[in-house]
């Protein structure tokens, strides 16, 4: 992998989490393969395919405000035209209820891989796994 492609990476990493800020909810199926799959850090803990994904990514990702988000120690290894992303994401913010028009307080401390696949227009995400940090 050249420093390009590792530097890519990290710019969509940095980008796909940054859209919870930006609101721009239109611009996650972008960042996924269309084989893409995850297991999340907060319910539900199965495994979610594509269409799930987005429709769970875009709900989470429009309903939370005050947003903030540090990742740490991150690596990026490929094996050709795959890569592996390795970090630590440290996330606050605030999910509101806009029925009840109350708000519940997060903060996650998580370990989470993507995987990517290089395809003809990027590197696209085919998988994500996040786990919180006990305690």
């Amino acid at each position: 992998m050249s420093a390009t492609d590792s530097a890519v990476i990290r710019d969509t990493i940095y980008s796909y989490f940054q859209i919870a800020t930006s609101k721009e909810i239109e611009k996650i199926p972008d960042f996924f393969s269309s084989r893409f799959t995850k297991f999340g850090d907060s319910p539900p803990y199965d495994r979610r395919d594509l269409d799930r994904s987005l429709m769970l990514e875009q709900l989470q990702f429009a309903s939370i405000s005050d947003y903030e988000f540090k990742i740490e120690d991150l690596k990026v290894d490929t094996l050709g035209q795959t890569a592996v992303a390795t970090f630590m994401l440290d996330s606050t913010g605030m999910i509101v209820d806009d029925y009840s028009f109350r708000g519940t307080a997060i903060h996650n401390k998580s370990r989470a891989t993507i995987i990517f696949q290089k395809e003809k227009n990027g590197w696209k995400m085919v998988h994500q796994h996040l786990s919180k940090f006990p305690g």
